[in-house]
């Protein structure tokens, strides 16, 4: 029983380690993709409605 509950506990510590390495790299990613946005080239300001 004591090896059972030993196994488990390695094993729930790993996940929470892995599942907290993807949540911090998903935030990094999807503020970094908000932050970027290039600049719009100048052949579309033909098509803008304020001038």
């Amino acid at each position: 029983m004591i090896k059972a509950k030993d196994i488990f506990s390695k094993l729930a510590a790993g996940m929470a380690f892995f599942l907290s390495a993807i949540l911090f790299v998903g935030a990094n990613t999807a503020s970094s993709t908000i932050i970027h946005q290039p600049k719009a080239p100048e052949s579309l300001r033909r098509f803008s409605k304020i001038k």
